[in-house]
Formats: C-alpha cells, sequence, structure tokens
C-alpha cells in the first residue's frame, strides 16, 4: 500500500476526534441531535486547522442512514459507505478557487433543485468560499437564503471580510481557533505512539510543535518531513534540525549561555557554527528569542530549564531587570538586523552587543534599571 501522509493517515473520524474545537463541534453534534439544522454554515479560521474536515464529518452523519446517539455517523451504512469512498452523489465538495465564475454557481444552483437519490439532505461543501467572484456571489444570494429544504450549505474559508455581508447574514458562523503549542505537542506525542515513533526529549516535541504555528495539517506535514529525513524510529536532535533546517537546541543554548555570561568571543563561535550548518539567520533569532522567553517564564523555577548548575547559578545572580531588558533589546535588534542589508552580520553584531552588555552600559554611565527605561 502507499504510504498515506499523516495528516490524512489521521483526519478526524468522528467529532471527538477533532482537537481543539469543541466549541464548533458540540455545536454541530446538538444541532443534529436536537434536529435544529439550519441552511446554511460558515466555517473560518487559518489554513490547517480542520473546517473541512469538521464540514465532511458534518456532512457525512447528516446523511447517515444510522447515526448514533452522539451525532456521529455509523460508517456502515449506504451513505456512509459511499462517503467512505468518495462515490456519494448528494454530498458535493467544490473548490472555490477553481469553480469561481457565475456559470458554475449557477450549474450549482440548478442541481441544487434536484431530490437526493436517497436520504433526507444533499450537502454542498464549498472550501474557500472567499474566492467567488462578486456576480457568482450575487447568483448565489437567493439560494442561500431561501434553498430547497434538503439542502445544506457548509462554506469554509479563510478570509471572512472578503465574504458580502449579504452572504455572511444569511449564515450561521463558527471561527476555528488556532491551537496551542500545547496541544499540538500532545497531537504529536499521541500519533508518535501509535506509528511507534520516539522522540530523544521532550524539548524536541515542542520545538516541532512551535514550527507547526497553531496548524495541526502544518505540524503534520513537518512530522512528516522529520520522519523521511530519518532512518530510523528515533528523531533526535540531530534529525529534526537537520529535516527542518533548525539550529540544535544545543546550539542555540551554548549562544544564550554566552551572551549571558559576557563572552562575545564565544558568541560569535556558536553563532558562526549555526551559519555554516546552513540554519537561516531568522531561525537562529527567533530561537534565540524564545529561550529568552522561557528563561523569563521560568526565573523563578530554574530547575524547568535546560541548564547546567553553572548556568542556573549565573541566571540566578541576574535581576529581573536585567532579563528583561535583554529580552526586548533583542527584540527590537533583531528585527533590524533581519531587515538590514547584511542580516548575518548585523544580527551576529547584535548578539556581541548583548554580550558586551555590562562595559558599554557602564561607558554610557547607565545601570541596566535606567538602561531598560531608555529602551
Amino acid at each position: 500500500m502507499a504510504y498515506q501522509v499523516l495528516s490524512r493517515k489521521w483526519r478526524p473520524k468522528k467529532f471527538q476526534d477533532v482537537v481543539g474545537q469543541e466549541h464548533v463541534t458540540r455545536s454541530l453534534q446538538n444541532a443534529i441531535k436536537n434536529d435544529r439544522v439550519g441552511h446554511a454554515y460558515i466555517l473560518t479560521g487559518t489554513r490547517g486547522i480542520g473546517k473541512t474536515s469538521v464540514a465532511r464529518l458534518f456532512a457525512k452523519s447528516l446523511r447517515c442512514l444510522d447515526r448514533q446517539e452522539d451525532g456521529n455517523s455509523c460508517g456502515s451504512c449506504k451513505s456512509c459507505e459511499e462517503f467512505d469512498s468518495g462515490s456519494s452523489m448528494n454530498i458535493f465538495e467544490i473548490d472555490g478557487a477553481s469553480n469561481n465564475s457565475v456559470d458554475d454557481i449557477r450549474e450549482l444552483i440548478n442541481n441544487v433543485q434536484t431530490l437526493p437519490t436517497f436520504g433526507k439532505y444533499k450537502v454542498y461543501i464549498i472550501d474557500e468560499v472567499h474566492m467567488l467572484s462578486t456576480n457568482a456571489f450575487n447568483a448565489l444570494l437567493k439560494t442561500l437564503e431561501e434553498p430547497p429544504s434538503h439542502v445544506v450549505f457548509l462554506l469554509a474559508t479563510t478570509e471572512p471580510h472578503k465574504l458580502l455581508n449579504t452572504v455572511l447574514s444569511r449564515c450561521q458562523r463558527f471561527d476555528f481557533r488556532n491551537d496551542s503549542e500545547e496541544v499540538l505537542a500532545s497531537h504529536i506525542k499521541e500519533i508518535a505512539s501509535k506509528e511507534e515513533i520516539t522522540f530523544e526529549s521532550e524539548q524536541l516535541i515542542k520545538i516541532l510543535a512551535s514550527q507547526g504555528n497553531g496548524s495541526f495539517r502544518d505540524t503534520l506535514s513537518l512530522f512528516d518531513q522529520v520522519l523521511s529525513f530519518s532512518e530510523g524510529s528515533t528523531v533526535d536532535e540531530e534529525t529534526l534540525s537537520m529535516a527542518l533546517g533548525l539550529a540544535k537546541v544545543s546550539s542555540i543554548r551554548n549562544l544564550c549561555w554566552a551572551i549571558i555570561s559576557q563572552d562575545s568571543e564565544e558568541v560569535s563561535k556558536f553563532y558562526r557554527e549555526m551559519i555554516f550548518e546552513n540554519v537561516s539567520v531568522e531561525n537562529i533569532c527567533k530561537s534565540v528569542l524564545e529561550y529568552f522567553y522561557d528563561i523569563i517564564q521560568n526565573i523563578d523555577q530554574l530547575e524547568n530549564l535546560s541548564f547546567n548548575d553553572e548556568m542556573k547559578n549565573f541566571v540566578s545572580k541576574m535581576t529581573i531587570d536585567e532579563v528583561f531588558w535583554i529580552y526586548e533589546s533583542l527584540s527590537k535588534d533583531l528585527t533590524w538586523a533581519t531587515d538590514s542589508l547584511a542580516p548575518q552580520k548585523t544580527a551576529e553584531i547584535v548578539f556581541q552587543k548583548h554580550a558586551k552588555r555590562g562595559e558599554i552600559l557602564h561607558g554610557a554611565g547607565l545601570t541596566i534599571s535606567e538602561a531598560s527605561k531608555k529602551n
């Protein structure tokens, strides 16, 4: 059997499998259970967070001939089997980007009038609905307002602000949320366990989750990329960094430690090593900021940080003013560095500057507290 990517293999099979969108799935389940199904729904949110998957689950349940008490489809009736095989004549999935003309919508409207071949509903899922032309929207308006009783529209979009107010007013709207790194990390761990994949440390799972930017699909695509690079069933620091072009956790830790201990020579050494390994300047900058953010969040619980005893002892002697000043100043300077004409060299100068903060501030006659107020 051909390899199936993780985002497809682990696509939700029932409403309870959808992670992080309980406010949407509960409403749709209740609508089914209480027989209060609307004629049109808009599902909005960023890419890869489950809009189309939820639309398919809802459509399948609406069409199911032996629906379960919790609103999920049975998975074994004639309608469910047709849906799973992709041969259903009563559930239509349309790409709004490639079927956006008024003629496409008129054809859809003509099809809407015919009854389902069996069962109660015909369901139309229109993905990226904001891509429809204005004329196409206008052609759809009347049908959206007064559709036949056997028709349900499910409109998915990443850009609801592009929809006409007259369309929005005719639909029930559900806004999907981007998921937190904690939720994504938990999802990765669950799938890794089922796939018999192990990670060398929890930190690697956290890094992978952070790269997904709140999107399940993007996160699992990156997970696939890592597995393609790996030669075994264990994901280690080297595999993750090489597969995704990221800085190693140990390299970022060493760079940050050099900044904290005010060793500018070590700063340049570790920074140049990462550049030599083809890690992007943007990635190094982002990782350094994330590391100092973790320090701030755990300044009173240093045991939560991946520091050795010497580093913990040094950080414990830093004032909260100093830690905040380093983060705020780095954030501003690195933004400037990445937009400069020579970002690679400028970023190194920024890191060296913060490693020399003691003598620079002393020369200016400033304390850290005074510098933070001027920053």
